[in-house]
Order: C-alpha cells, then structure tokens, then sequence
C-alpha cells in the first residue's frame, strides 16, 4: 500500500458547505476504522482538509479522493499526491 495526501480546498459558502462536511469527515472516521488514515486535519478558518491517507495503487486514491461529498457536489477542488514517508 502506498501513501496519498489529499488536499481539499473548499470553494462553497458555510451555509452550503455544512451537509458536505459532515459527510465528508464521516468518510475520514470510515477510513480511520480501516486503518488506512495516517493523518488528517482541516485548514485555518474552515479552508479546507488536507488527509494521508493509504491506498493500493492511484486508481484507488483517486477513487477514495474523489469520494468525499465536498468532491462529488463540487464543493471544493482537491489535489492529490503520492507521498513518501521519511523516518527518522
């Protein structure tokens, strides 16, 4: 499984943005319940999210991106990028 960081600006209004967002952070508890949240939190004065996340290949993390209801009602625009972790 690699890592895939989304980052999810959000272009809506806070009266329409509400349903999408407790959507879109239930979709974070279903892939935390999965063990496949590395780390997720939202950006200052409710911008956005940004998410690591685990997926098999960029045809998942892609549908996974794409599955947020903030993405499927046009919301917000996304980016996503495979992402090396470095250890120390």
């Amino acid at each position: 499984m690699g890592l895939w960081v989304r980052t999810l600006l959000v272009t809506a209004t806070p009266a329409d943005l509400e349903a999408a967002r407790a959507g879109h952070v239930e979709q974070l508890r279903r892939l935390h319940a999965e063990g496949r949240l590395r780390a997720a939190g939202e950006l200052g004065d409710g911008e956005g999210f940004l998410e690591i996340f685990e997926a098999k290949d960029r045809l998942e993390a892609e549908a996974i991106a794409r599955s947020s209801p903030l993405v499927e009602e046009g919301l917000g625009t996304w980016m996503l990028r495979e992402w090396a972790e470095v250890r120390f």
